[in-house]
């Protein structure tokens, strides 16, 4: 990376991890408070606006951030031209996969999709 992408991509990065800390604290402290509950209460929890956007943040912050993470571990590893493209490729997909089967998880069991 250089210059303004990479004070970006380093911005970005400490931003999301800043975000990740109240939302980590809400996603632990609710985890504690329901646990025990069923599903049915859970789903109850879940559905309301507050509970239910927190958990779709929690899920794209976290991802957004472990993207940002696995790309400097590439960028410094991997010193292969076309290796480092599949691999930066590959974390794309793979973070983005991943968030979006995470978020169907929530509205699955928020909205009962």
């Amino acid at each position: 990376m250089r210059g303004s992408v990479a004070v970006r991509h380093w911005r970005s990065q400490r931003i999301s991890a800043l975000a990740l800390i109240p939302l980590a604290l809400w996603l632990v402290e609710s985890l504690l408070t329901h646990l025990g509950e069923d599903r049915t209460q859970i789903r109850t929890w879940l559905g309301q606006p507050i509970p239910a956007t927190l958990a779709a943040a929690v899920v794209a912050v976290m991802f957004f951030h472990l993207a940002l993470g696995v790309r400097v571990v590439l960028e410094d590893y991997v010193h292969t031209p076309g290796r480092l493209a599949a691999a930066l490729v590959a974390n794309r997909v793979a973070c983005w996969a991943l968030a979006l089967v995470a978020l169907g998880a929530v509205a699955t069991l928020a909205f009962g999709f």
